[in-house]
């Protein structure tokens, strides 16, 4: 199990993980199989990402300054195509207009945006420098390839440096009621939600986040209702941030109904549902890779 957050950690966690579930594995024993999603779902509760309370940190201001993000828009427009699969190699050859966008990160007045201004600058910059680390080693099969990917202190964004861990589960997830962020968060990995092919933007931000999310609950690579086993596969994500969802909608099922009309009328008629994690693709998003979604 590896989760977003994680990557590239050294093997004692992997190695614990595989204890514990040969520990529960003996313990639960046939039962183990029919209970496989809860038993990762523990394993993830203690390996995976920091669990964290969701709050509004930030309110929106009138008066809050504006941040230009033309620059990373103009790029993902050339770069990335409407599935999310990424040319790389076009960027790494475009690579000034993404290192001019992340000069003006670096000194954008951050503490002074106001709450949507913020959280469109967040996640557009850890997307940024996503795209960033993969073009500095690139060509390369999967983000698991580098070493620290999501824990390196290097990222400079409004006088702070942080890394990739630090600005997603200290920035933006107990700052902000908004769990859709972990589909607009991009890891460049096949099994992430994809990439857009645009900046997010302050104005249309809700329409984004709307978008993004319901296009994962309308796909085969994050969601699969199994109406006739009464299962329902989702993304790993809901694994790994469960408790993000729960805080919004008290289930990740209830939550992910909201995104997809099937699984919500089914719900709503008091069908009980068992959850499969889908497999999730560490391959690079690279075009190179491209497959239906």
């Amino acid at each position: 199990m590896t989760s977003r957050h994680e990557g590239t950690k050294n093997g004692r966690r992997a190695l614990w993980a595989a204890l514990v579930v040969i520990v529960l594995t003996i313990v639960f024993g046939a039962c183990a199989a029919a209970n496989r999603s809860a038993v990762e779902s523990f394993i993830s509760q203690l390996f995976g990402p920091p669990a964290v309370k969701l709050r509004e940190a930030y309110k929106d201001k009138l008066d809050s300054p504006s941040f230009d993000h033309s620059a990373l828009d103009t790029l993902l427009k050339k770069h990335v195509d409407a599935n999310g699969w990424v040319d790389y190699a076009g960027i790494k050859s475009d690579v000034r207009t993404l290192d001019e966008y992340l000069a003006a990160v670096e000194t954008a007045p951050l503490d002074e945006l106001g709450r949507s201004e913020r959280l469109v600058f967040l996640l557009n910059a850890y997307n940024a420098f996503t795209i960033k680390l993969i073009v500095e080693h690139y060509p390369i099969d999967s983000i698991q390839e580098i070493p620290d990917a999501w824990d390196l202190v290097r990222w400079q964004a409004g006088g702070h440096t942080w890394s990739l861990n630090q600005i997603e589960h200290e920035q933006i997830r107990p700052a902000f009621v908004e769990p859709r962020i972990h589909f607009a968060l991009v890891c460049a990995a096949v099994g992430c939600p994809p990439l857009r092919s645009e900046a997010f933007a302050t104005e249309r931000l809700e329409e984004q986040l709307e978008a993004q999310t319901a296009f994962v609950h309308n796909h085969a690579s994050w969601f699969k209702f199994k109406r006739r086993k009464n299962r329902v596969g989702l993304t790993k994500l809901y694994q790994w941030y469960g408790g993000d969802f729960e805080q919004v909608s008290g289930s990740v099922l209830k939550y992910a109904g909201n995104f997809n009309a099937d699984l919500k009328a089914q719900l709503d008629k008091g069908r009980e549902l068992g959850i499969d994690w889908l497999p999730y693709d560490w391959s690079l998003n690279d075009k190179s890779n491209a497959a239906p979604r």
